[in-house]
């Protein structure tokens, strides 16, 4: 069985001529491309991002940064408390850290933040607020004062000092 490239590139000339021409499953013809661009139109375009949907990528990022805002809060406050077990205590930062993705994991559920946009939103906000915090409380020492210990508002304001933006005279 002696394959003869000639003769087979003279039978499918021959079909390329009478109008038979036969497409190989991984070589594309026109009638495919036709089919294909007529399947193309038929299917919708992407739709563009509306306006509530970048409006919930901005709810995304300070939802993020509430989360950790108030998983500091519900720790320190719980801290504070006499009774709980010693592990507890124990956690320091890493208990922040704990309520703060439970109440993140909450927000994702209860508002849908699920998406590659919002996600992303949320985990940034997070970042902000959870390295952040010394510059907002440095900015705000009354509102910090007032939510946590006048000791840890003061420490937080001392290591913020460089970010305030209002120097102090």
């Amino acid at each position: 069985m002696d394959f003869d490239q000639k003769t087979a590139f003279a039978e499918r000339v021959k079909r390329i001529q009478s109008g038979r021409q036969f497409e190989h499953a991984d070589v594309v013809g026109r009638s495919t491309q036709k089919k294909f661009n007529n399947l193309a139109k038929r299917q919708p375009k992407r739709a563009k991002r509306t306006f509530a949907e970048k409006l919930m990528v901005i709810f995304a990022f300070f939802a993020g940064m509430s989360a950790v805002l108030l998983g500091r809060l519900i720790y320190f406050k719980l801290a504070q408390m006499e009774g709980l077990p010693d592990a507890f205590y124990d956690l320091g930062g890493r208990g922040m850290v704990l309520f703060a993705f439970v109440l993140a994991a909450l927000v994702m559920v209860m508002f849908h933040l699920f998406t590659r946009q919002r996600f992303p939103a949320l985990l940034v906000g997070c970042v902000v607020m959870h390295f952040g915090e010394a510059a907002v409380a440095s900015n705000a020492p009354e509102l910090w004062a007032n939510m946590f210990s006048a000791d840890y508002a003061a420490a937080l304001a001392e290591a913020g000092k460089d970010y305030r933006l209002t120097p102090a005279l």
